[in-house]
């Protein structure tokens, strides 16, 4: 020591007083922890190698956890262990770097533009603690907490699912939410059903994941799929594995992208309609519908994409898909409701509460024996067939009037796709193979006239028989200038018309009732009130 000046190692004494000396005795994990290491390698290879073995792992594990089964439980272990070790790892590194950053900035021999870089690389730290901070609360909070919902709740958010057996195991039912456990059910439920050819879906989605393994498992078996009302969201997944896709007119299938906590991924759906051999505009499409929207294709467009096999009517399969959007087998009041959609039906709940509850308790007998949708309405429809005829025979002449010009136009409509159907409703009645030749719009103003009917009450007294050919006179006497007498007189002699004169006799109809609807309301009101009596004379009530 001279002149009190300091001992030549007094700097480096004092640096390694500030950065504890690297030769102590200790696990690379701990001196990294101390912050022993030197900025550069703590920040730049040290920290970089342990972001890369996180990033790494993460895509490990979520690559395993995809590949394998649809499992909550291993999804909810996933996120918890992701979410957790990045939180330690970067809490680990984090006070690394900041601790080697400070040893760093304090030593007397720094130049000032190596304090200014210590200072941003601690900067960068609380910058990355910010960043994951953010990003644990805007996805990881919700990610864990569905995942722990989806796992160990039983997934509440989503309607439990039902599986039925229809037509002696022939077809077979899958409505409600897509959640875990339903593959398992419904592979149990196959195996009992060896005869099992068609699986109806009829859903507003769910867990991808388990669609995923439905498809798997309907593909595998060669089924085929089928929606009646509608097959939303991951239900689609489902129904495009079907060997055939059959969609009943009217039906709905719903797509957009899959969603987890949020988070919406394009990617997922893509590949699962490109490997069922979805065309590419279509999933395209799909792709680019975001998760909290959804589009409903076209039936063209489902065709022309091969994501519809074919466009089935209510009696190719049997009847489906009621209380589906919420889960669980249909109630009495599923069935209830679901006849006040058509207005006869819900008239007859107001006037005649006895009848309707019989309708209603038929309609569910019906349903669990697997009948079609058709083969119902058609059994219905004949229990009130006669009291609507009863109730229109007493109706009021401006309802009559409007049903003359109805039936003419029904017979016009039917009798331009086919004569013989034509001829049939006029002389035998109405037949679900008719109904099916009408057009919405007759079909609907049918239904309206018979809610005025049944709304509306005229008593009638029989009408004299000299007055009733009076108001046929007027009527054959127009006809005759445009029909000859031969053709009037077949009229009257269905028995006898050979099916070559079937057009004839069918605008024939059409030109007599148009005539009945000319005569004065009061005199088409009393041939039309006969007309009706005398046929539920001919069919009564049942």
């Amino acid at each position: 020591m001279r002149g009190g000046a300091a001992p030549d190692n007094f700097e480096a004494n004092l640096t390694m007083t500030i950065q504890p000396s690297p030769l102590r005795h200790s696990s690379f994990l701990a001196r990294f922890w101390r912050g022993e290491y030197t900025l550069w390698l703590s920040y730049w290879v040290i920290g970089l190698a342990f972001n890369l073995a996180t990033i790494g792992a993460i895509q490990g594990l979520a690559f395993a956890t995809r590949e394998q089964a649809f499992n909550p439980y291993a999804i909810a272990l996933t996120l918890f262990v992701m979410w957790g070790a990045t939180a330690l790892i970067l809490v680990y590194q984090s006070v690394g770097v900041w601790r080697s950053a400070t040893y760093y900035r304090k030593a007397p021999d720094r130049p000032v533009w190596r304090r200014i870089w210590s200072v941003a690389a601690q900067l960068s730290v609380l910058v990355g603690v910010v960043s994951f901070g953010h990003q644990l609360w805007q996805s990881g909070v919700r990610q864990i907490d569905e995942s722990w919902r989806m796992a160990f709740e039983g997934d509440p958010d989503i309607p439990a699912f039902t599986i039925r057996t229809m037509r002696n195991g022939t077809e077979m039912e899958i409505a409600g939410g897509f959640k875990y456990g339903l593959t398992r059910a419904a592979r149990r439920a196959m195996d009992g059903a060896p005869n099992l050819k068609v699986v109806h879906l009829m859903s507003n989605g769910g867990r991808i994941g388990e669609a995923r393994e439905l498809a798997r498992l309907i593909a595998d078996r060669g089924l085929s799929t089928y929606t009646a009302t509608v097959c939303l969201s991951a239900c689609t997944v489902a129904f495009i594995a079907g060997r055939e896709r059959f969609l009943k007119i009217g039906g709905k299938l719903g797509f957009h992208r899959a969603a987890f906590a949020g988070t919406e991924n394009s990617d997922a759906m893509r590949n699962l309609l490109l490997d069922a051999g979805i065309e590419r505009p279509f999933v395209d499409r799909v792709s680019a519908q975001a998760a909290s929207g959804m589009w409903y294709p076209t039936t063209g467009e489902l065709e022309a994409a091969h994501v519809v096999t074919a466009l089935v009517d209510n009696r190719r399969f049997a009847a489906s898909g009621l209380g589906s959007e919420r889960g669980g087998d249909p109630a009495p009041a599923d069935f209830a409701r679901d006849l006040r959609t058509i207005g006869v039906y819900q008239t007859f709940e107001e006037t005649d509460p006895r009848l309707f509850r019989r309708l209603v308790e038929e309609y569910q007998r019906d349903y669990g024996l697997g009948q079609s949708e058709g083969e119902i309405q058609d059994r219905l429809g004949a229990m009130v067939a006669p009291r609507i005829r009863a109730r229109i025979a007493m109706a009021a002449d401006d309802v009559l009037v409007d049903y003359a010009n109805l039936m003419a136009d029904q017979y016009a409509a039917i009798g331009a796709k086919d004569v013989r159907t034509c001829f049939l409703r006029v002389t035998r009645g109405a037949t679900a193979e008719e109904e099916a030749l009408m057009t919405p719009e007759l079909r609907a103003r049918e239904q309206a006239l018979q809610v005025r009917a049944l709304r509306s009450f005229h008593p009638r007294s029989p009408v004299p028989q000299d007055l009733l050919q009076a108001n046929y006179a007027v009527v054959f006497k127009q006809l005759g200038e445009r029909y000859s007498q031969d053709d009037l007189q077949m009229f009257g002699h269905p028995d006898k018309v050979a099916p070559a004169q079937y057009a004839t006799y069918c605008r024939l109809a059409t030109a007599i009732f148009r005539g009945i609807a000319a005569l004065p309301p009061t005199r088409a009101g009393d041939v039309m009130s006969t007309m009706f009596t005398s046929m539920n004379a001919a069919r009564p009530e049942k």
